[in-house]
């Protein structure tokens, strides 16, 4: 008996002095050796800020204006007949326009539509020439980018400082410049996060895409509905002083 006692006695002492630690045995600790330290983490690029430029700055002001007078503006909804009869009057207007360009005494002056359409010419031009490069062209890729966020500034600017109210007006053509106003500010967001992107990163080129789909989906809304409204809506004459008016908008934000 005594010696069961003596034997349950040391096994409490030893699971004792296991639940302590103290008489665990230490693992010895390795050192590093001086060639075999971690190497610092790569530093990633810088990434780039948009330009915020004249144009971009007045351009974001006339479109919260817009917002504020569109809250407070009530138009009535045009019916389905007269925005056809808009839509039809101004696809012979345009048949017109384009016959007349042809016309050896026909004048120089180009008309807001004619001039708006000029750029949607170049953006195409643009947006072919970005899709088309590779994770190397960085250089490429930036100047492109560049070039495109300018110029689609300034474009904007124009529109929505002097066609779009003045649509904006008719009830006919109220939704489709309403729409165009968002369709600005998509790509100014797709725009903004490819300049922060850096050019070689792997989804630069998916972005991009997704800003050249975004682009010529608005170019093909406003070319066969919102432009062919304005023809129908403006006066030849009317459409010439706009036109005047965005090239000498253009020329002093230009300066």
């Amino acid at each position: 008996m005594a010696k069961r006692a003596s034997g349950g006695h040391g096994r409490q002492q030893a699971a004792k002095r296991s639940s302590t630690g103290r008489s665990r045995t230490k693992r010895p600790v390795r050192k590093r050796s001086a060639g075999l330290r971690s190497k610092p983490a790569p530093k990633r690029a810088a990434r780039r800020k948009p330009a915020t430029s004249k144009s971009a700055k007045k351009k974001l002001a006339a479109r919260a204006a817009a917002a504020r007078g569109t809250r407070k503006q009530r138009v009535s909804k045009p019916s389905r007949l007269a925005s056809a009869a808009a839509t039809v009057r101004g696809a012979v207007a345009g048949a017109v326009v384009t016959v007349t360009k042809r016309l050896p005494w026909s004048s120089n002056g180009q008309d807001a539509i004619t001039l708006l359409e000029n750029d949607h010419r170049r953006f195409e031009a643009l947006l072919g020439q970005g899709d088309e490069t590779t994770e190397r062209a960085v250089k490429g890729r930036t100047e492109v980018l560049d070039t495109l966020t300018a110029e689609l500034n300034l474009h904007e600017l124009v529109e929505e400082k002097i066609l779009y109210p003045a649509l904006k007006a008719h009830p006919e053509a109220r939704d489709i410049v309403l729409e165009g106003y968002q369709e600005h500010h998509i790509a100014d967001v797709l725009a903004g996060e490819l300049h922060r992107l850096p050019p070689g990163d792997e989804q630069w080129g998916a972005k991009f895409k997704v800003l050249k789909e975004s682009l010529e989906h608005h170019i093909k809304e406003e070319e066969h509905e919102m432009f062919l409204k304005a023809r129908g809506i403006f006066s030849r004459d009317e459409l010439l002083r706009l036109g005047v008016e965005m090239a000498e908008m253009k020329k002093r934000s230009r300066a």
